[in-house]
């Protein structure tokens, strides 16, 4: 039931994206606040039922993990299904090699998931379900929760709830928004490295039988028994090590910044900047730099456009995305280094979008030229 609410979600944001956008946010924000609720209360629950052993506390405890269970998909769902949508970037064409790499990467990372998760599974049946089981599971679920309770702190500083400078114990809102952001992968690093101490734990009880058995048939069934339980253990080890080289070896290669563009040199006389038109007519990305009399390094672009003799000229800079720049992708795409869009070469030197943000020059003789009081009107763009 939660999946199918978390599709209904990713339904409605589809359907109408702009009129659904803020208040899906506001869905959003609320449902972390919830999911830390919820969890809070099932972890109660867990521990006070393991003392009690009251039937009506177990079903309580069972009701509030059912409920953590469907809010939590309610948010997990949508981002995840969302990514089937960004296999083919804007500009690129439907079928392409880069469009199948991403959908065999998405696909691959769900088969991770599911068997790190089946992994765990097998594993915590190894254990004694009502005492290492249950000890386990607690503390897992007590992860769990903390991640989305952190979480919660910035979702209700953004409802307008919590002020950004009110603090508890000496830690204010601001902290926890600032080690939130410094540190995302915390509560999953916490789980895995709960599940290695299960598995060692696993490992160690399950070398050799425990008992004696009056024949060898039930010996051999035990040891079996024990191996499966081992295997598990070291498939856990396995696709935890591939979850974690996948979050933080692959993550840093696929969001690492491209290499800057270097600027470079060009002539300047009587306050007029000089081009060669023959050093920027390759079709390639051409980046230059010029700092004002104020101390301002303003960037600026040139590139050939594909179609007849033109040339593209604006600011590293753009109107959406500040002063992020650009860089070059292949031989001919030209991409925001903020929000990944692909610019059209042809619509370099307009205005709109995240186009590079024109400016006044002039071609003529085989050069380009460019008065740096144009460039002056436009260096707050890079303080």
């Amino acid at each position: 039931m939660g999946f199918i609410a978390g599709c209904v979600v990713l339904g409605v944001r589809l359907y109408d994206p702009r009129g659904m956008n803020i208040a899906l946010i506001w869905f959003n924000r609320w449902l972390i606040v919830w999911t830390a609720g919820l969890g809070t209360a099932a972890t109660v629950l867990a521990i006070t039922a393991s003392f009690f052993r009251k039937k009506f506390l177990w079903f309580v405890n069972l009701t509030a993990l059912s409920a953590l269970i469907f809010v939590s998909m309610m948010y997990l769902v949508p981002p995840v299904l969302q990514y089937t949508r960004e296999f083919v970037y804007f500009g690129e064409a439907g079928i392409s090699t880069n469009a199948m790499l991403r959908a065999l990467g998405f696909t691959l990372g769900v088969c991770v998931c599911l068997l790190l998760t089946l992994s765990a599974y097998e594993v915590h049946r190894s254990l004694n379900t009502a005492t290492q089981g249950y000890v386990f599971t607690i503390v897992s679920l007590m992860i769990y929760t903390l991640g989305f309770a952190v979480s919660s702190v910035a979702a209700l500083q953004r409802l307008k709830i919590l002020k950004i400078s009110e603090s508890f114990m000496g830690v204010s809102v601001f902290d926890v928004m600032i080690w939130r952001d410094a540190n995302p992968n915390a509560f999953l690093f916490a789980q895995l490295a709960l599940a290695l101490v299960m598995l060692a734990f696993v490992i160690y009880t399950h070398l050799k039988p425990g008992h004696v058995y009056p024949n060898k048939a039930l010996l051999r069934k035990e040891k079996a028994r024990l191996r499966d339980c081992r295997r598990w253990s070291w498939s856990l080890c396995a696709w935890g090590a591939l979850a974690v080289f996948i979050v933080v070896v692959l993550h840093y290669y696929d969001t690492k910044p491209p290499a800057e563009i270097q600027p470079e040199p060009y002539d300047i006389s009587d306050g007029v900047i000089s081009i060669e038109l023959t050093k920027v007519s390759d079709g390639h990305l051409h980046k230059f730099s010029y700092v004002t009399p104020g101390g301002f390094d303003v960037r600026f672009l040139i590139v050939k456009k594909p179609a007849g003799t033109a040339y593209g000229v604006g600011l590293d800079a753009c109107d959406i995305c500040g002063p992020a720049g650009y860089y070059e992708r292949g031989d001919d795409e030209v991409v925001c280094r903020r929000c990944d869009v692909v610019m059209n070469k042809n619509t370099i030197g307009f205005k709109g979008g995240c186009n590079p943000v024109p400016f006044e020059y002039e071609v003529r003789a085989g050069k380009i030229y460019i008065d740096v009081k144009e460039l002056e009107k436009h260096e707050r763009r890079f303080k």
